[in-house]
């Protein structure tokens, strides 16, 4: 089932050059690559940010090669964490463009009482039919406030500051969720509203984006209302936008088609 936004045909009619840009968590899941693939197609996209990427037998830059091969993409990997076997997950960047002047960078580490990460993010600069576009790709903590959560993204906006004047998208799973937590244990639900915090951030910094309370939840978990996926853009206008299912993760993808703004 696909919910799918278009904005009317003025706006397509003013800005006929435009990007695709798509994001999925994909749940550190195997036998991935058929419907992956034939979801990137169908929505032909020209960029792909995913995350957890890599799973107990398979390490994530293995997927990542796999899945750039099939698609005749160019593609990066960093990964996150490593497991006892060796084999790392992580996140994966993947555009039939060159991917230019590729970053990684450790974000604020957040000590929660059980399954602490390592959460990185991965950046590139794209050329595209829009003009050059800096693509950043991350993963945030799941336990944690609003406070951190936007503490998280600082370095990732202090670094796209720097690069101010150019367009930019920042994409993936960001596990915003209207819940509070106590000592990263006990869930409250309702307590905050996880999601408006890091939209007043991005906004603050120019950001805006498409997906907000009228779009389905990207989230699989008993039917309720949760959004944990964004596509934020800068200096970038989305012309149409959807919330895609994916049989293989308890995410749901997301992607958005834009054209090249002020």
């Amino acid at each position: 089932m696909l919910a799918r936004h278009v904005v009317d045909d003025v706006a397509r009619t003013a800005a006929p050059e435009s990007l695709s840009v798509g994001s999925v968590n994909i749940h550190g899941g195997h036998h991935i690559t058929d419907p992956l693939v034939a979801w990137i197609e169908s929505r032909s996209l020209d960029v792909v940010v995913l995350q957890e990427v890599g799973y107990a037998s398979m390490d994530g830059a293995t997927i990542t090669t796999e899945l750039a091969g099939r698609l005749g993409f160019h593609s990066a990997y960093v990964p996150a964490f490593r497991r006892e076997n060796g084999e790392t997950q992580g996140l994966a960047m993947l555009s039939p463009f060159q991917l230019a002047d590729l970053q990684t960078e450790s974000l604020q580490y957040n000590q929660l009482r059980f399954h602490s990460r390592c959460r990185v993010v991965l950046a590139a600069t794209v050329n595209t039919s829009v003009g050059a576009v800096r693509v950043v790709n991350v993963h945030l903590d799941t336990r944690i406030n609003s406070e951190s959560r936007v503490a998280q993204l600082e370095p990732i906006l202090e670094q796209l500051r720097a690069e101010d004047g150019t367009s930019q998208i920042v994409a993936g799973d960001f596990n915003t969720s209207s819940v509070g937590w106590w000592q990263s244990t006990v869930p409250l639900p309702f307590a905050q509203q996880q999601g408006a915090a890091v939209q007043a951030a991005m906004t603050a910094e120019g950001f805006a984006t498409p997906f907000g309370d009228d779009t389905r939840p990207t989230f699989k978990l008993a039917g309720l209302p949760l959004r944990l996926d964004w596509i934020y853009l800068k200096r970038l206008i989305a012309l149409d936008w959807s919330v895609d299912d994916m049989p293989f993760s308890d995410h749901r993808a997301i992607w958005t088609r834009m054209a090249a703004g002020r």
